[in-house]
């Protein structure tokens, strides 16, 4: 409708009218396509060391999540999956201690 319009009748508010149609779809897919930059890549960092052990506490993260998870000098995680989107979450633990069955889904 709007082309028939225009090739029947030009006008300067048609020419504007086209202007802002065509800036408002631009707009759109750079919005759309700054959701998936590079540059909200997610961090997941997990360490056992000194006698640390850490089993079934997966990590999934996105939108640039920070996840740690760290088991030192006797420390256990067990069973704590992490999920976050768009936040930093830190698990820790060391001389002995446990952090069982805790599982963590952040945004």
């Amino acid at each position: 409708m709007v082309t028939n319009q225009i090739t029947d009748q030009w006008s300067w508010a048609w020419g504007a009218a086209l202007a802002v149609l065509a800036a408002s779809g631009i707009w759109l897919a750079l919005l759309a396509l700054g959701g998936g930059s590079s540059t909200n890549r997610s961090l997941h960092r997990i360490r056992a060391d000194h006698r640390g052990r850490i089993s079934n506490s997966g990590a999934f993260g996105r939108d640039g999540a920070a996840i740690e998870q760290t088991a030192t000098r006797g420390g256990t995680i067990t069973g704590s999956p992490v999920s976050a989107r768009g936040a930093d979450v830190e698990q820790s633990t060391d001389h002995g201690g446990q952090i069982t069955d805790s599982p963590s889904d952040v945004q």
